[in-house]
């Protein structure tokens, strides 16, 4: 080995492959100003690129990088001891790929013709056809590289090396070229925004983040480098059955995120999530939260230089902790950044908000993208509203219902709903500031939405998909075509078709008129389970067991065995009683709670100790557990102080309250109120802090 091109393989392995990569996705760009700070180095005595130059053997009449191939070959022979020795060789591989642009009389797509100016060859002259000729062997160095990063599973760096079918040869360093490490860093930001979790654990293709990072760039500054945007401006015009380059590293990167941001100059990385806005209440308030991050059941975060909110995990995988923040138009429009010490919360402004029910939380939440065939609310400022009316009614044959938001001067339009492929194909065709809210995601797997669920698969780690009812059957999402016909193979049982159906427009498997069992749809490379019945049956199945609660006059609580008697109640005990007593939970982290009349009453609600079974029969991580506490005629109201702040929730939120009737003297109601008084902002709640003032004295505040 040549002393100048050892020179470059010491520096480029501690600067890309060193201890500070463990981890990281790797980003082996090198263009000519990170060339010539290297080059800077007092142990360099050259370029990089006369390194390499020095090694090829231009005698021999075929093996021009003989002397590299051996190289590697010996580094392979001796157990692949540090990183291998093609790094130089690589990084001029990728040095060429910065260069392409239509200048000096090539195009922007010629690969080789940079590649041989960096020897000092002119292109097209027999010297660079022997160059492009080798390049063959410069592809199997960058298939030893990625082998070496994926076998020392992390401990030099996670590859993001990758090529697609057009780009055989040089896409490999055509997808280092792209990337910068400014760039990588900003990408953390963006898959935080764009609501992608740790590892991609549901599999986002690259397409669908190709699509999400241009919806996430347009008309803002996001620090990506400019061919870095340009990339994204170009793979924007390719045609939908192609995947580009461009998507692979998304897809690469996505996979190897950690969940934690690239905040350079800051030692303890940071977790991220996105802010989700909740239209809570039946749609009466706005209300926000976030996405648990993984190992963060309990955490602070703030505005800064303002306040800091404790945030705690709750069911649906949410936090709670944000209720007293009131989403504004200013903040629905230019964004809200909280931050702390182990998490940063981010929502990016937008003037169209799209929301689809929650599974979990049975509240409508912003989402990413725009799913057909399921039900979905629109928030539209008021100078988007026109068009946001004009996209709804083009999807459907009647218009949307359009209501006051929570938010003055905002819209809100329920029932938006694309089940029309031609019409949904018209509305996105006529484009818009906002179309990008009604594009659909890429989908490179089928998928099953929708139905009438009779109960999910109650089997851990179970294939199906669900269990429904006859008639009810789910719909059927298929993936994005890749094929030049367009056209999707689509299995059910073991019956395949090729179909042009519309990728964006679900398929209800109602029509097939499914009989009762197990049946299997998707497609060859991934297919979903369900069973179709027509009923819960009511029948004992064989094997259930002989214990039951017989049935006399009324059913008792004692188990006995029923063998003989045919009236017995099995798994539940029904005695004869009145009305069940309405009930409310309280979480056992609450320093205090109270129970509020609409006539002055007040009843403070006693907080029991935390029972041992708790920590013995539930998870560790369950944090937020909760007592119940029966809720006397006449109270509407639950007040709970935890820590320094407090939080109120009606008990009967469907309910039209009267205005408070308190006694003037019933300071204790009065103080109780005024405490909670800044936590909604309800017509009714607000009655109750005047009543509450005026007994107080206050009156109302300037």
């Amino acid at each position: 080995m040549g002393a100048l091109y050892g020179q470059w393989q010491q520096i480029l392995a501690a600067e890309y492959f060193g201890p500070d990569s463990a981890e990281q996705s790797i980003a082996f760009y090198v263009d000519d100003e990170v060339g010539q700070e290297l080059a800077q180095r007092p142990d360099v005595t050259g370029s990089l690129p006369e390194a390499v130059r020095e090694e090829l053997d231009w005698a021999r009449p075929e093996h021009l990088m003989w002397r590299l191939m051996e190289r590697c070959r010996r580094w392979e022979s001796r157990g692949r001891l540090g990183a291998p020795p093609s790094l130089p060789v690589l990084a001029c591989s990728v040095l060429a790929a910065t260069k392409m642009a239509s200048s000096d009389g090539m195009r922007r797509s010629n690969y080789y013709g940079r590649w041989a100016q960096l020897f000092g060859e002119r292109p097209g002259s027999p010297r660079a056809e022997r160059l492009e000729g080798a390049f063959e062997e410069v592809v199997s160095m960058w298939q030893e590289l990625d082998r070496w990063l994926e076998d020392a599973a992390g401990l030099y760096g996670a590859s993001t090396i990758s090529t697609d079918g057009f780009y055989r040869k040089i896409g490999y360093p055509l997808s280092q070229a792209l990337i910068r490490a400014s760039d990588r860093e900003a990408l953390t930001r963006f898959f935080s925004a764009s609501g992608v979790l740790a590892g991609n654990p549901v599999g986002v293709p690259g397409r669908e983040l190709l699509r999400r990072l241009r919806l996430w760039v347009a008309g803002r500054d996001r620090n990506l480098s400019p061919r870095l945007l340009e990339e994204v401006e170009l793979a924007t015009g390719l045609a939908d059955n192609s995947v580009p380059l461009l998507a692979e590293i998304l897809f690469r990167l996505a996979s190897q995120w950690d969940g934690t941001l690239h905040e350079p100059g800051r030692e303890r990385r940071r977790k991220a999530a996105p802010l989700r806005l909740v239209l809570a209440g039946r749609g009466e308030r706005l209300e926000w939260t976030a996405d648990v991050a993984p190992g963060l059941n309990t955490v602070q975060v703030g505005f800064p230089e303002g306040r800091s909110f404790l945030l705690k995990a709750v069911y649906g995988g949410v936090y709670s902790g944000l209720e007293s923040v009131f989403p504004s138009d200013v903040q629905l429009r230019q964004g809200v950044h909280l931050t702390g010490d182990e998490l940063v919360l981010d929502w990016s402004g937008r003037e169209v908000i799209l929301l689809r029910m929650h599974e979990r939380l049975g509240e409508w939440v912003s989402t990413e993208y725009f799913e057909p065939g399921a039900q979905h609310l629109i928030l539209a400022a008021p100078a988007a509203t026109a068009e946001v009316r004009a996209m709804a009614l083009g999807l459907q044959s009647r218009p949307a219902r359009e209501v006051p938001a929570p938010v003055p001067g905002w819209k809100l339009f329920k029932g938006v709903r694309a089940f029309d492929g031609a019409a949904f194909g018209r509305t996105l065709a006529r484009g818009g500031e906002h179309i990008h809210v009604l594009e659909p995601p890429v989908r490179e797997q089928a998928e099953l939405i929708g139905g009438l669920r009779i109960l999910r698969e109650y089997r851990a780690g179970g294939r199906l998909v669900g269990h429904y009812l006859r008639g009810g059957e789910p719909d059927l999402l298929l993936p994005t075509s890749t094929a030049e016909d367009g056209r999707v193979t689509v299995v059910l049982n073991d019956r395949t078709e090729r179909l042009a159906a519309d990728s964006r427009v679900p398929f209800p498997l109602r029509v097939l008129r499914l009989e009762e069992g197990e049946y299997t749809v998707g497609t060859p490379d991934a297919v979903r389970t369900f069973t179709v019945s027509g009923g819960i049956s009511e029948g004992v199945p064989a094997g259930t067991g002989s214990l039951a609660c017989v049935r006399t006059e009324n059913a008792g609580p004692v188990m006995r065995n029923f063998e003989g008697q045919p009236d017995a109640v099995r798994g539940a005990a029904a005695p004869a009683v009145g009305p069940i007593a309405k009930r409310t939970m309280v979480p056992y982290s609450a320093s205090e709670a109270y129970l509020l009349g609409v006539h002055g009453s007040i009843q403070e609600v006693r907080i029991p100790g935390r029972p041992d079974w708790i920590a013995s029969r539930l998870a560790a991580r369950l944090e937020d557990h909760a007592f119940e506490v029966p809720v006397p005629d006449g109270y509407v109201w639950l007040l709970v102080r935890e820590q320094q702040r407090w939080s109120t929730a009606p008990l009967l939120p469907y309910a039209v309250l009267p205005p408070p009737t308190p006694p003037p003297d019933d300071y204790q109601w009065a103080w109780a109120v005024l405490n909670a008084a800044d936590c909604i902002s309800t017509p009714i709640w607000e009655a109750y802090v005047r009543a509450a003032r005026e007994i107080s004295g206050r009156g109302d505040r300037p």
